[in-house]
């Protein structure tokens, strides 16, 4: 009787496992549930690297407008990255009556109220904007005159390509080794002899794990896409020619102008810094594409910078141990977004 109840806790245990490395969904609904630690808790980078000098516990930044008013007649949607996903921007950080986000791997319906404000923000990180603005933004569908029942309802907008990414990754899920390999040893024990494995390669090899890479003074931790050039478009070393910076802005404001003709009152972009470039742009030639583009005199939607707030201040504004800003550089791109929208100089 016992070596059968052995037996069904076995079995239980290694379909378990097998839905953990097998179904990404899983296993972040499994890792939201507090299960098992988050893997990102002391930031992606240590979770890449196990570098002990850069473990730190990930914070939440408090919201910047806790009990806001929502006098103003202004709804803001945002298009955006990993900086602006919910734990860490959110609508108590905004002055708008209403606020929505999409990320640019996802799309999403949404209907416009005529009768108020509508400003869409196009935020992405350095490294993935070349990507982004390759081709006009498409991620959210405007719906006109949606009908009150479900039956009319604006329905989910999932384009082509995202239905064989979708179809393919239900078969070949990728990262499964990962996701296997932090479900079983995820834990602060596992972690201390992985540090002591990372410290020991550094300090007598000179190595790191190969998707870091370290400032030349060893104080800084920045994520190999943007240092290593070579076929990365996503570092901040790679060349950008002219052509290519006249494409990126015709795109642009191609999305403002089909934005704009959807419903939109304003379109604005914002473009977030590497962390390499703010810290160590002495790692390569950088390419100085935020710069190029925002002062480009075809460029017909206003910016959103923090560029030149973040290099005045570089040591504060990024994490030590993760490729996302402080809660410093979090507030001042916050700030200049709510200036931006809601000062007496913005059109209201």
């Amino acid at each position: 009787m016992l070596m059968k109840a052995l037996r069904y806790i076995g079995l239980v245990l290694v379909i378990f496992l097998w839905a953990e490395a097998y179904f990404p969904e899983f296993y972040l609904a499994m890792g939201k549930s507090h299960l098992f630690p988050d893997d990102y808790r002391y930031g992606d980078l240590y979770r890449l690297s196990f570098l002990p000098q850069f473990k730190e516990k990930a914070s939440i930044c408090p919201d910047l407008l806790p009990g806001k008013s929502t006098d103003h007649k202004t709804n803001i949607f945002i298009i955006g990255d990993s900086f602006t996903e919910e734990q860490r921007v959110n609508a108590n950080d905004f002055k708008a009556q209403n606020y929505d986000y999409t990320h640019w791997a996802k799309s999403k319906d949404i209907v416009l109220d005529t009768a108020q404000r509508n400003v869409l923000i196009l935020e992405t990180v350095e490294r993935t904007f070349r990507e982004h603005f390759g081709k006009e933004a498409d991620n959210f569908r405007i719906v006109k005159n949606p009908g009150k029942n479900e039956e009319n309802a604006p329905k989910p907008y999932v384009t082509k390509k995202q239905r064989l990414e979708n179809f393919i990754k239900i078969f070949f899920p990728g990262g499964t080794e990962e996701r296997l390999e932090h479900t079983l040893f995820n834990y602060d024990f596992f972690l201390f002899f992985k540090e002591i494995k990372a410290a020991f390669n550094l300090r007598f090899f000179d190595r790191a794990e190969k998707k870091v890479v370290l400032s030349k003074n060893r104080q800084s931790l920045f994520y190999f896409e943007e240092v290593e050039s070579g076929e990365h478009q996503t570092s901040s070393f790679s060349e950008v020619s002219e052509a290519e910076i006249q494409h990126l802005v015709e795109m642009i404001n191609q999305t403002q102008d089909k934005y704009k003709k959807a419903g939109f009152d304003e379109v604005y972009l914002s473009i977030i810094p590497n962390k390499v470039s703010i810290l160590a742009p002495d790692l390569g030639k950088y390419n100085h594409i935020i710069e190029k583009v925002q002062t480009d005199r075809a460029l017909k939607v206003p910016v959103i910078d923090v560029y030149s707030d973040f290099v005045r201040q570089p040591s504060e504004m990024y994490l030590k141990s993760d490729t996302h800003w402080s809660c410093a550089g979090r507030d001042i791109w916050l700030k200049k977004v709510n200036y931006s929208i809601f000062s007496p100089e913005s059109n209201q």
